[in-house]
């Protein structure tokens, strides 16, 4: 593969990389709700922007709290959370993932994370595939509230660290709607991961779905060409 056909590989984590959305979605949850919210929406997609520091602040705002909404105190009580959760059930791999990523390096391309998980919660689950987080570029929604920003400042960082040039190819990819749309709305292109009803709805979007890495590798490896 020349280096004309590589670029940039943009991953979303939850879903996509790793089984650990029912872990996070609990830590989360039981973040927001030490903090008394008088009433809760645990309808994360009907949010604004689905990030869990978008969500954070958004349910503070509904809630109509006079005092700022602490991002820091809710990391802190997150992390409390999730490793509660991960003593229970540890993260597990989507099939091939690992894999997956060390044969994208093989052939040149540059693998960087956007996720709307708070920082803590990301690092836990690229280190379940034993992703050296040391020269990993790793955006969260620790640091960016909206999606957009998120692949943009992935795939910014991976030109300046890379030195690439202007024109690289672009892929992303996710396991959510959300994902897709950032995707479109940034015209990077886009593969799915996912089963059942979650790849329905991408595909009824006109995504390409795979179940897992290791279908990826088999059928949609021309995708990354």
């Amino acid at each position: 593969m020349t280096d004309k056909k590589t670029g940039i590989v943009v991953f979303d984590i939850d879903g996509t990389l790793t089984d650990s959305i029912p872990q996070h979605q609990i830590a989360f949850e039981n973040a927001l709700r030490s903090f008394n919210f008088p009433a809760l929406r645990t309808d994360w997609a009907n949010y604004l922007h689905h990030t869990d520091s978008a969500i954070f602040v958004q349910a503070w705002a509904e809630a109509k709290f006079t005092s700022l909404s602490d991002l820091a105190e809710l990391e802190t009580r997150y992390i409390r959370e999730l490793d509660q959760q991960l003593a229970k059930k540890p993260f597990a791999e989507i099939a091939g993932a690992a894999s997956f990523i060390h044969w994208l390096n093989e052939q040149g391309w540059k693998v960087v994370y956007a996720t709307g998980s708070l920082r803590y919660g990301a690092e836990k689950k690229l280190a379940a595939l034993d992703i050296d987080l040391r020269d990993a570029i790793l955006v969260t929604a620790s640091e960016y509230q909206i999606r957009e920003d998120l692949l943009i400042n992935a795939i910014k960082q991976a030109t300046e660290k890379y030195s690439l040039p202007a024109g690289q190819k672009i892929i992303s990819i996710g396991d959510g709607v959300w994902d897709l749309k950032t995707a479109e709305n940034l015209d990077v292109a886009f593969i799915g991961i996912g089963v059942g009803a979650k790849a329905k709805l991408l595909t009824d979007l006109g995504a390409t779905v795979f179940t897992d890495f290791n279908e990826l590798r088999k059928q949609g490896e021309h995708l990354i060409h």
